[in-house]
């Protein structure tokens, strides 16, 4: 009888116990693959908050345009900044007016010549941003510079304790994994030892005699990760629509069918090591040389 046909058969004599192992492997890799596709979200989350126009400058009123262009071009020169936009002060009214439109009354009392004009400054990286706001205040006819210093910073703070969070539970859940196995695989060992001890009499190599376990872990590996992978697919389906929404203008979706297969395949492989290895350690000090 072949070792994988061994491993089935272990299988359906001992359902329980496999199904314990299966189900644990699949919560295991249900928060993993929630944590990394988190950790991935987020990484677009705070990049969009980096590099979107996080700074700025409010002008004088008395401000001329070619000013404001020479302020431009000597920002411009900065190699850490990503790109500047200009709000004059026609632009800064169709501003006001789209955002107060349901307020008549606001839109009579307010012209273009009391809104100042503006730039609107994105970094390559959210260490520049004080640097940028340094350079702007220098300026005097810069009026007010604005920096959401504490919204990514804040942002930043956050995702790095999820980050944390997720990284250790999933390698808690994953040492409770492969112990569940190691435990089950050597149970079934002990009470195979002494047929162990005959065949290893008769000539067969310590490898022939590891596989059926080895390969019943992996088993338990491949299906467990299989099955939280589908968890964390179908979570993610249901929950597009509800993250879209409240991300607004951020887009992480859709996401590639590379990403996916790419997804899979590092989950199962790890599955099936982490199953193997708990089934390899689990025989390893039953075995006599």
């Amino acid at each position: 009888m072949s070792s994988f046909s061994t491993a089935l058969t272990t299988i359906r004599r001992s359902p329980y116990q496999a199904m314990t192992s299966i189900l644990m492997v699949a919560v295991t890799f249900f928060v993993g693959f929630s944590f990394s596709l988190f950790v991935i979200g987020a990484g677009k989350v705070l990049q969009h908050f980096e590099t979107r126009p996080q700074i700025i400058a409010f002008f004088e009123l008395q401000t001329t345009e070619n000013q404001i262009n020479e302020i431009v071009a000597q920002v411009k020169q900065k190699s850490y900044v990503e790109a500047i936009s200009v709000i004059n002060q026609d632009q800064a009214l169709k501003l006001y007016q789209e955002e107060n439109k349901d307020d008549p009354l606001l839109l009579e009392l307010v012209t273009a010549d009391i809104l100042p004009a503006s730039i609107e400054v994105s970094s390559n990286n959210i260490e520049s941003l004080e640097l940028i706001k340094n350079d702007l205040e220098k300026f005097d006819t810069v009026e007010d510079v604005i920096f959401q210093e504490d919204v990514i910073s804040t942002l930043s703070k956050w995702i790095r304790i999820a980050e944390i969070i997720g990284l250790t539970t999933t390698l808690i859940l994953a040492t409770i994994s492969f112990l569940i196995i190691m435990t089950i695989m050597g149970m079934k060992a002990t009470t195979q030892k002494k047929s162990m001890t005959i065949m290893r009499m008769l000539g067969a190599t310590k490898g022939y005699i590891k596989a059926p376990f080895m390969i019943e872990g992996m088993i338990y590996g491949l299906l467990g990760a299989s099955i939280g992978w589908l968890a964390t697919f179908s979570a993610l389906l249901y929950l597009t629509p509800t993250i879209t929404e409240i991300l607004g203008d951020i887009k992480i979706f859709p996401i590639s069918t590379e990403f996916y297969l790419l997804h899979i395949g590092i989950g199962i492989l790890s599955g099936i090591l982490l199953g193997s290895f708990a089934g390899l350690m689990a025989t390893q000090r039953l075995i006599k040389n």
